[in-house]
């Protein structure tokens, strides 16, 4: 009995070296984790790197300088070329722009799907404009033609067309003389047309004479008018 004891104080004295080889391997384990773990954080704040602070304060002084330079002043009229800074006078006007530019931009715009690129039209409907008697002859004429239309039979250089023609000077569309005119200077000198131009100023005349008109024209209605 006494022996017994004396065995189960002695192992209770002298732990077993497999149990010990445990205690390490766990105790080198949560090791490797805090090492691993990041710190805590902690309130406070990092100073801005000299080098990026450096950079900032050029960026901000070049800023200034160019707003310095390139600012006009800040002035609305700074960039309008026809005002002279500093002295408030006003420069010449622009030149006024080519009738026949303009013109084409806008016969591009509304005209050329009927008429076409080529101003060849698209018979039997829309008749064309390229050496039409209807284009070279009277402006009288054609001018009636884009501010009210032009609705029936049309006879062009022997061929009839029977279609309808948009009008172009009611309010609802409302094309100012300087339109008209150049719409009309461009189709009388384009694709080999020789034509004199059409002035804003015969179109404000031909719009007066007839600003009673509600309705399109007839073939009938403007021959009278001449060649």
């Amino acid at each position: 009995m006494s022996d017994s004891r004396s065995e189960n104080a002695a192992s209770r004295r002298a732990p077993d070296n497999s149990d010990r080889a445990v205690a390490d391997s766990q105790l080198q384990t949560v090791h490797a984790q805090l090492m691993r773990e990041k710190p805590e954080p902690q309130e406070g704040f990092s100073p801005i790197p000299i080098f990026l602070l450096f950079v900032f304060s050029g960026l901000i002084f070049f800023g200034g300088v160019y707003m310095a330079e390139f600012s006009g002043g800040f002035n609305a009229l700074a960039f309008n070329e026809t005002v002279h800074m500093g002295r408030g006078e006003s420069a010449e006007p622009p030149p006024p722009p080519d009738p026949v530019a303009m013109g084409k931009r806008l016969f591009t715009q509304n005209c050329v799907a009927c008429h076409q690129v080529t101003g060849l039209g698209l018979p039997p409907v829309f008749p064309p404009l390229a050496g039409s008697e209807w284009v070279l002859g009277s402006e009288q004429r054609t001018i009636r033609i884009l501010l009210n239309g032009l609705s029936g039979e049309l006879v062009v250089e022997g061929n009839t067309y029977n279609g309808v023609m948009p009008a172009f000077g009611p309010s609802s569309v409302n094309w100012s003389d300087d339109q008209i005119a150049s719409v009309l200077t461009y189709i009388r000198q384009e694709w080999g047309n020789d034509a004199p131009p059409v002035l804003p100023a015969t179109v404000a005349e031909v719009r007066a004479a007839t600003a009673g008109r509600t309705t399109s024209w007839t073939q009938a209605e403007l021959e009278p008018l001449g060649q």
